[in-house]
This record gives C-alpha cells, sequence and structure tokens, in this order.
C-alpha cells in the first residue's frame, strides 16, 4: 500500500502539463493539497481535473523567472491551504542553442527560468516550510548537466547550476529539517518532449521503439518521474537529503 502524505500542501512549478502534472497527479492521489504553478493558463484545467477526482487542487500563474511571482506563489500555498511542506522546481526551458547561436537574450531566459527560478522559489519557501517544522524541496535536474550537446550548451549548464544549488541547499537547510534532493530525468515521453521531437520527424510510437534499446528497456514516461518525487518527500527516504537520482532506464550508463 503507497504511503499517505495526507494533511501536506505541495508547490509545484510548472505543473500545467507533462512531467509537472504527473507529479502533481501523484501527490493529490496520496492526500497532498497541490497547487499548480504555471505561467501557462492551462494550469487551471489541470487543478480543475484534480478537483473533479476529488482531490485538493489550486491553480496560480507564475513565471518563476520573476522573484516576486514565486513569492506570491507561496503566500498563495500557505494562505490556500494553511501551510506549505513540500516544493518541486519542476518549470524548466530547453530552447536549442549552439555556441554559435546562442544569444544573451537566449542565456538569461534559460537560466531565469532552470537556475534562478529555483533559487528564489527556495528563498521564498524555506520561512513557510520552516513554520511547519520542516519539509522537502525536490529539484528537476536534466542528464544534460553532464553530458555534452551541441544545441544545448546554456541548457546543459543551467541544469549543472541547479545540480550544485541543490546540493548546497541540502547542507544548508538540514538543520532546519528541510531535505533537498534533484532528480535526473533521461529521456521522458512527455508532452513537451512528443512536441520536439515531432518537428524531428520522430513520433510517439518511435520514441517508445528506440526507448527499447535503453537498459532497461523502455522509455521513462512522466509517472516514473512522479513517482520518485513522492518516494523523496515521504518518510520512507527521511535519512536522504543532497543526493541526485537518475531516473532514466539506465541510459545515464553510457555516458
Amino acid at each position: 500500500m503507497i504511503e499517505s502524505l495526507a494533511n501536506q500542501t505541495a508547490l509545484v512549478t510548472g505543473a500545467a502539463r507533462g512531467i509537472g502534472a504527473a507529479i502533481a497527479g501523484h501527490l493529490a492521489a496520496r492526500g497532498v493539497a497541490v497547487v499548480v504553478a504555471d505561467v501557462d493558463r492551462s494550469g487551471e484545467t489541470t487543478a480543475d481535473s484534480l478537483r473533479s477526482q476529488g482531490h485538493r487542487a489550486a491553480f496560480i500563474q507564475t513565471d518563476v523567472g520573476d522573484p516576486g511571482a514565486v513569492t506570491a506563489a507561496v503566500a498563495f500555498a500557505e494562505s490556500t491551504f494553511g501551510g506549505l511542506d513540500i516544493v518541486v522546481s519542476n518549470a524548466g526551458l530547453s530552447a536549442r542553442g549552439t555556441l554559435e547561436n546562442t544569444t544573451p537574450e537566449l542565456w538569461d531566459r534559460i537560466h531565469a527560468t532552470n537556475l534562478r527560478g529555483p533559487f528564489f522559489l527556495a528563498q521564498a519557501a524555506v520561512p513557510a516550510l520552516t513554520r511547519r517544522g520542516g519539509g522537502n524541496i525536490v529539484t528537476i535536474t536534466s542528464l544534460q548537466s553532464k553530458i555534452s550537446t551541441p544545441d544545448l550548451l546554456a541548457y546543459g549548464a543551467s541544469k549543472a547550476g541547479l545540480v550544485t544549488l541543490t546540493r548546497s541547499l541540502a547542507r544548508l537547510l538540514a538543520p532546519k529539517h528541510i531535505r533537498v534532493n534533484a532528480i535526473h530525468p533521461g529521456w521522458v515521453l512527455s508532452e513537451g518532449e512528443v512536441q520536439i521531437q515531432a518537428a524531428a520527424g520522430l513520433s510517439p510510437e518511435d520514441m517508445k521503439r528506440r526507448g527499447t534499446s535503453f537498459p532497461l528497456g523502455r522509455i521513462t514516461l512522466p509517472e516514473d518521474i512522479a513517482q520518485t518525487v513522492g518516494f523523496l518527500v515521504s518518510e520512507r527516504a527521511s535519512q536522504i537529503t543532497g543526493q541526485i537520482l537518475a531516473v532514466d532506464g539506465g541510459i545515464g550508463l553510457h555516458r
């Protein structure tokens, strides 16, 4: 039987669709009140769907690159559900750019979402988590933080910074009983990735077929990431902090 997380509240960024929506859905099914935070207003539909299933959920439009917006999202979680226990920094921007064509604007936009956002979200959330006696922060990083992909230079650099930030926060916040961990997704069959691969001529079925060549025999699903988040924020992981957990079907073993 899956351990209940009832009476807790989670703030999940980038939760309108894909991995974030899967995380929000998994936590809600475990009894967590979920704040769906996303710059895309379709997050309201995600929250509506959770409520229609009998879960507690609310949406707030949030640009994680704006420190004021993430502060407002934390305040919204506390005012709506009475506190905050879990923060999942999932929002990410994976815009492509090579060494030659990455502009200062693209670099700044990627880092604002992928690195500055999680930093200021943690800064805003720690007082709220402390008021609950502790809690959990989970960051969603990427295998791109440790491999070389020519058209994902800024993205990889931002995710590598997020790994360092995760470890630093874990050390800093342990005395406050706040655990901080990261998940490295591999190639995930998410809505966003499906759109990216469609531009390259790959269908979801093509992606699944390619996944059969991975060490564990299939492509990673958003639900795989969601279940790992559920484990990391549970009491079963009460002695785990500062860790970077790859959920990639084993493809990182080749890197």
